[in-house]
Formats: structure tokens, C-alpha cells, sequence
């Protein structure tokens, strides 16, 4: 947890902050000084967060814009440059549902990858374009998912975006970097919002299934996710660039060591494995 108000004085935008872990991010920024610029196609949602900024005494100014309106984001990232020095930005903005891959249409995949990989590029290279002609030192934190490596069966639109997003991350940290921007990126595991819940999980049954086979034996919050990037987007970081970090609780290692499932057997069968053991020794 970062201490007092790192961020007074300073703006920081955000991409999709009506709701989940978008709204979780702005009150985090705001609460630690920042003034907070964000964007989504929901007026209603974003009013919300406003007002739950508001009672924190946050500072928070929005529009309702879809993110794949170059033009209507350009503007609203020019207007936030005028009113104050930006020194964040956070690709947050994302679409995803479950599917069979040959269910969906192209259209489909055209969505997400829109909104997630086209959406984040052309923030990204707005506000750095400016960061460069100002001589602003600015940090960039692109939220990712664990399986942005991986890739993810019946989540194809959404793990070919991130995983495209993960590449653009490292590659213009690279580039990017000798001119003072840093460009890292989040890779969350499975967090409870109520929007992924409603796209993403099927039942009841499975939150069950997801906690048991994480090491930590819970799912993520969203209050874990926005420590870390607004520690990211701090100076307190100003030497990690074109990171990747996972936050998943160890899933991500949990599942790819061949033994690790032994965790879930019980006390009875661990007798019969050490009485085995001992016959060997």
C-alpha cells in the first residue's frame, strides 16, 4: 500500500471506470491524490463511480465514449493534458464472454479485439505522443489476464487481444523507454466483479471450483489488482519496465507443475504414501 497522496497534483486515465475493476482503480488513484480521468459507453455507471469518488473527496471527471472512437477518445485525451499534468495511464477498458470458438462470428472477435488490443494501442500511443512532446516522465499499466500466455480455450477473442496486448507492452517498453515511459502490464487470474461473473461463470459451482484449485484457496480482489498498479504507475517503481506481473495467487504455477494436484488428497492417502516411501528407504 502505497502512503499519503503520491499522486497530488498529478492526472491519471483510465479506460473503462464505470464498473468492477475499473471503478476499484479510480477510487484508488483518488484516494491517493490523483485526479482521475476516465472514459466508458455507460453514463450511468460512470456517474456512479463520480459519485463514490465524490465521498472520498476525490477528484473525478468522465465522458461516455466507446474506446473504439479514435477520434472521441483523442479529444477527451487532449482536453485532460490541458487541464492538468497526466503521468498515468491504465489500459483497462475490455470485453470477453464464453463461447466455442466456431460458434462465434468475426464479428465477434472483431469486438473484443477492438476494444481490448486496438482500444489500448491507441491510448497508449496518444498519451505517450504528448508524454514525448512535453518531456513528461509517464507509466503506462496495460491490465493483461494470466492467460495472455497461455492462451485460454473458449475464450479465444479474448486471450488472442491480450496476448497481442502483452506483446505491444514489452515491445514499446523497449522503445519507448529511453524517452522516460514506462509500459508494464497486470496479468490478473480470476477475480469476482459482476460483470465477469455474469459473462464468464457459467454456475455457482464453479467460483467453488476456481477456489479450490488456487494455492491461496480464495479469488482475487479487485483491491489486490489496483494496489499494484497504481505501486506500477508510481515513482516508487521507476525501475520496473516491460514487466509482466501475474496476480493470481500462484494458479498459474499451480497448474503447471505435474505433482501439485497432491494437494488435494487426504490424510489417509498421505499415510500410504509414506508407509510406501519407508518400505523403499
Amino acid at each position: 500500500m502505497l502512503k499519503g497522496t503520491p499522486f497530488k497534483n498529478k492526472g491519471v486515465i483510465i479506460t473503462g471506470g464505470g464498473t468492477g475493476l475499473g471503478q476499484s482503480l479510480c477510487l484508488k488513484f483518488a484516494s491517493y491524490g490523483a485526479s482521475v480521468y476516465t472514459f466508458g459507453r455507460t453514463e450511468s455507471t460512470l456517474e456512479e463511480t463520480k459519485q463514490r469518488v465524490n465521498a472520498i473527496n476525490g477528484n473525478l471527471e468522465y465522458k461516455a465514449i466507446d474506446i473504439r472512437n479514435f477520434d472521441a477518445v483523442n479529444e477527451f485525451i487532449d482536453e485532460t493534458f490541458r487541464k492538468i499534468e497526466i503521468i498515468g495511464l491504465v489500459n483497462n477498458a475490455a470485453g470477453n464472454f464464453i463461447s466455442r470458438t466456431e460458434d462465434l462470428s468475426m464479428n465477434a472477435f472483431k469486438s473484443v479485439i477492438d476494444i481490448v488490443l486496438m482500444g489500448s494501442i491507441n491510448t497508449s500511443v496518444q498519451v505517450s505522443r504528448r508524454w514525448m512532446e512535453r518531456k513528461i516522465r509517464g507509466s503506462v499499466v496495460n491490465i493483461l489476464t494470466s492467460y495472455a500466455d497461455t492462451g485460454s480455450a473458449f475464450v479465444t477473442p479474448s486471450a488472442a487481444a491480450k496476448g497481442g496486448l502483452r506483446a505491444f507492452t514489452r515491445s514499446v517498453a523497449v522503445e519507448w523507454g529511453p524517452k522516460g515511459i514506462r509500459t508494464n502490464g497486470v496479468a490478473p487470474g480470476p477475480f469476482k466483479t459482476q460483470g465477469a461473473w455474469k459473462n464468464l461463470i457459467p454456475d455457482d459451482s464453479y467460483e467453488k471450483i476456481l477456489k479450490e484449485k488456487n494455492p491461496m484457496r480464495r479469488l482475487g480482489t479487485t483491491d489486490d489488482i489496483s494496489e499494484l498498479v497504481s505501486y506500477l504507475i508510481s515513482d516508487y517503481s521507476s525501475f520496473i519496465n516491460g514487466e509482466i506481473i501475474t496476480i493470481d495467487g500462484g494458479e498459474w504455477i499451480q497448474g503447471a507443475g505435474q505433482f501439485n494436484m497432491l494437494s488435494q488428497i487426504d490424510d489417509n492417502m498421505w499415510d500410504m504414501i509414506r508407509k510406501n516411501r519407508v518400505k523403499k528407504e
